[in-house]
């Protein structure tokens, strides 16, 4: 056969000595075909280079072999926050030991995710998992009205919300960022949390005030975006409150953020954690090679990763249990608290 004609599921079964829908179930993986007859199609199509048509495969199975991954936020964030970075990365690598295509798909500015919902409802996709979604208006009931099997990381507040998520036991990682302050002698906290409008960054800070309101303090609060411009704006503010005394512990809800403000406070003469000490949130490497390294609570991309990956699968096939996924959150001690 000349190199150049592309090989045929006709080619494989006249090469076996099978018919063509014998030839067809083994390639399918269909049960049902006696062992001589699997083994001779096998050995033909490796003898023949055969590769199935992805298209007519997909015709049959109704499955396009490809997964996307939606994140309705800014380019520059996207590229930039090392939690997003890193849990799109463990999907990936999830899905391609499945022989599973991943593709990036982006929300709109405005936050709607109507844009993303239309890529989804044109057939392109089998499924999607979302991450880093917002309480905005609409958000995840557009996404989900694509009919498309969706997966959350990070838990959906929206009203009659999926249960089809897998999140950081976020409440529990504030308590924890908390408990290791006071513990640390800290009586003047502050909190610099991630955008209120996600459940991540309010769940952080209810579990950070609740521990500390059983003391009966009431933490100063900054709202920042997970970005490390805000930590930067957030540091400033709270530097001179930390030179005078005001201030003797922070909780940064992300690494990004811990790492900016130390880099303000640096600047500023001001020292972690003699003149006030600080826990974050992600656990990247980033905070372990800082200086000093941080004490972060672990936000395991690997775990959520491959949580929200077997959700997805087990939800196409049929096979999902129901259930959400719920992180136990824990506490890395470093240097600076």
């Amino acid at each position: 056969m000349r190199p150049a004609e592309r090989v045929t599921l006709e080619d494989v079964a006249r090469a076996a000595g099978v018919s063509r829908a014998t030839a067809s179930r083994v390639v399918r993986g269909d049960a049902g075909v006696t062992e001589k007859k699997t083994r001779a199609v096998q050995a033909a199509v490796a003898a023949l280079g055969y590769i199935p048509n992805s298209a007519a495969r997909a015709l049959v199975s109704r499955r396009t072999g490809t997964i996307a991954v939606v994140i309705p936020e800014p380019d520059q964030m996207i590229f930039s926050d090392p939690f997003l970075t890193r849990t799109v990365q463990e999907i990936s690598r999830y899905l391609d030991a499945a022989d599973i295509q991943l593709v990036m798909v982006f929300g709109d500015h405005a936050g709607h995710g109507r844009r993303a919902a239309k890529y989804l409802r044109n057939g392109s996709v089998d499924g999607a998992i979302v991450i880093s979604h917002h309480r905005f208006s609409g958000q995840v009931e557009a996404i989900m009205s694509a009919q498309l099997p969706v997966v959350f990381i990070g838990r959906p507040a929206a009203q009659n919300s999926p249960t089809a998520w897998v999140d950081l036991d976020n409440v529990s990682g504030g308590r924890l960022a908390a408990e290791r302050l006071l513990e640390r002698g800290v009586r003047r906290p502050a909190i610099i949390t991630g955008p209120l409008d996600m459940v991540a960054a309010d769940d952080r800070l209810k579990g950070f005030r609740e521990v500390l309101g059983s003391s009966g303090i009431d933490p100063v609060l900054l709202e920042g975006a997970f970005t490390a411009e805000s930590g930067r704006a957030a540091g400033e503010a709270l530097a001179p409150r930390i030179e005078s005394g005001e201030i003797d512990g922070v909780f940064a809800s992300s690494d990004l953020m811990a790492l900016a403000a130390l880099k303000v406070w640096r600047e500023r003469g001001l020292r972690v954690p003699d003149d006030v000490r600080l826990v974050s949130c992600d656990n990247t490497a980033e905070a372990a090679a800082a200086d000093p390294p941080l004490t972060s609570v672990v936000n395991p991309t690997d775990v959520l990763g491959r949580a929200a990956t077997d959700m997805l699968r087990s939800i196409m096939d049929d096979t999902w249990d129901g259930q959400p996924v719920l992180v136990p959150a824990r506490l890395e001690l470093r240097q600076s608290c």
